[in-house]
This record gives structure tokens, sequence and C-alpha cells, in this order.
């Protein structure tokens, strides 16, 4: 009663072989707190460094930090006060991860309600949706089957952004910008594949921003082969990313137009999204509010595009 972590061991004295028994039980009592340290020491280093790829982890000494900062604290918890002491210790230090989860949570919650309200969004708009979620732009016969085994280079993809992707943001900035729309294109730098992106914004007062950005990310080459040399075994893809992330399609091949067309889709996608969001209870998620003089919430309204903008759409339909 006076030493609880003793117990084990008085147990394992009653029987026959004791002290194989009791070297046994202590060697697998060490494999599983060597298991628990790793994987906590790698969830540490990964916290608390920068990794450039998703599929990589934190820097080995890093890992090799956290874990001896962790054995060192319960070998000083046990020495100070026993299992009952590393017991409180151990509620204590879970109070600020359960913050964090409760935070998680609200993000996860949060991110959920985008995501209906987008995709309620594209209905109210007419526009038929991929699988996944995304609208991909509409391809030829021929460039779905150019696609197909092509796995461009880095230069490759840094001369389709500059000669097709670049230019036709530009024209789409300069049209909203004649129609009244403020509207703006910034080149984004990319440290991983060194192609810089561009990212679109036409501004939307007192609603959330139309985002449309351009940028070339890694994948890996599937093992069955394609065009490029195996001397590597990446290639790059020109995604599009709105404020939820990335849509999932790659534009590499297109033309000017099809990239002109994926952006208005896109922006009339998120019109819609204005527009459901701002008819339902979602103000302090979703859509910007304002307090009035008596201290009422109020959602605005979304904002509505010129008249011969909505009759060009409206006359336009569906797209197959």
């Amino acid at each position: 009663m006076d030493s609880p972590e003793k117990g084990w061991f008085s147990l394992l004295e009653m029987f026959p072989g004791a002290g194989f028994l009791i070297g046994l039980g202590t060697l697998s009592g060490l494999l599983f707190y060597l298991t628990s340290a790793n994987s906590g020491a790698m969830v540490m280093s990964n916290f608390s460094s920068s990794i450039p790829k998703p599929s990589q982890d934190g820097a080995k000494w890093l890992r090799v930090f956290w874990a001896v900062l962790t054995a060192v604290l319960t070998i000083a918890m046990l020495v100070a006060g026993g299992v009952t002491t590393m017991e409180y210790a151990t509620l204590i230090f879970a109070l600020p991860v359960t913050v964090i989860a409760w935070l998680v949570m609200a993000s996860f919650s949060k991110a959920l309600r985008m995501e209906r309200a987008e995709r309620e969004g594209r209905v109210l708009r007419r526009h038929s949706a991929a699988a996944h979620g995304g609208h991909a732009p509409e391809r030829t016969w021929r460039q779905r089957l150019e696609r197909m085994r092509s796995y461009p280079s880095t230069k490759q993809v840094a001369q389709f952004v500059e000669r097709t992707v670049q230019p036709a943001l530009a024209d789409v900035v300069r049209e909203f910008g004649k129609q009244g729309y403020p509207a703006t294109l910034d080149l984004v730098p990319n440290e991983q594949t060194g192609i810089p992106g561009h990212a679109l914004v036409v501004t939307i007062p007192g609603h959330r921003d139309f985002h449309y950005q351009v940028q070339a990310v890694e994948a890996p080459v599937p093992t069955f082969g394609g065009r490029m040399s195996r001397q590597t075994d990446v290639y790059h893809r020109v995604e599009v990313f709105t404020q939820t992330g990335s849509e999932g399609y790659d534009l590499m091949g297109l033309s000017p137009q099809q990239v002109i067309d994926d952006v208005l889709d896109r922006y009339e996608a998120h019109l819609g999204f204005l527009t459901y969001s701002t008819q339902h209870d979602y103000a302090s998620v979703l859509t910007p509010s304002i307090v009035t003089a008596t201290g009422a919430i109020s959602v605005l309204e979304p904002a509505e595009p010129p008249a011969d903008a909505v009759k060009d759409t409206a006359d336009s339909g569906p797209k197959a």
C-alpha cells in the first residue's frame, strides 16, 4: 500500500521462476514505454519544427531531444513522489491538450459548415460537381488523353504557368476592373518547387473575398511509368487553391480560355456560397456581421453582380 509500484513485482514473486518472470515483465514494460515515448517524441518533434512536405517527419535530433526530456521528467516525478505524483502531473499536463482538442473540433466544425455552404451554393448555381467535391474544368478528349500518361517536369510546368496561366488571370483581372469589381493579381513565391504561384483576389465589401490561387505542387509519379525520365520519382501539378484549400484538379495542358472559364465557374460558385450562407444561421462562422447602434447583430446581404452579368449567367444555363 505504501509503494504501489512494487505491487506487480510482489505478485510475480509468488509464482515459480520469479526471477525470470520479473525480468520478462520489466522488459515488456520497457518496450511498452519506449514505444509510447517514441511515438510521443515524433509527434512533438513534428509540432515543434517546420516540415516542408507532409510525408516527412521532424528532425531526428529533435525527436531524441524530446525523448530524453520526457524520460528526465518521468524519472524526476518518480523520485519526487512516486506513481501518485506522476498521475497528478499527467492530469495537469493533459489540460492544455484538452483545450487544443476543443479548438481543433471548433475549427473542424467551421470547415464542415463552409463545405456545406459551398456545396449548396454550387447547387444553387446549377453547376455539376465532381465526386471529390471539386468542379474540374472541361477538357477535350485529346487533352484528356494527353494528360493520362504525361508527367511534366519543373521546366514545363514553369513555362505553362508563365505563358498560359498568368496571362489568362491577368485578362480576368483587367475585365473585372472594367466592370467595377476591385480585383488584384499577386505573385506568390514557392520555395519548395521554385515555381511562383499566382493569387487572384476579388474584394467583396462586407463579405468573404473571392480567392483563386494557382500553385505548383509535387506529386509522386505512378509506378507504371510515364513519358518523363525516371531520374526522378515526382512531377508537378498545377492545382487550384481557394480559401478552403486545394480543389484537387490539375490545370496543366489547358488553354487560356479554359483557365478563364474555370475562374468564372469558381466565382459563380463563390457567389452561390455567399447567397446560401447569408440565408442560414451561420453568421458568426461563415460571413462577417455588423453590430448596429442598438447592439443587434445583422448579417450583410450578398453583393449582387451587375444586371448584365446576371442575364449572361441565366442565358448560358448549366454546362454539361
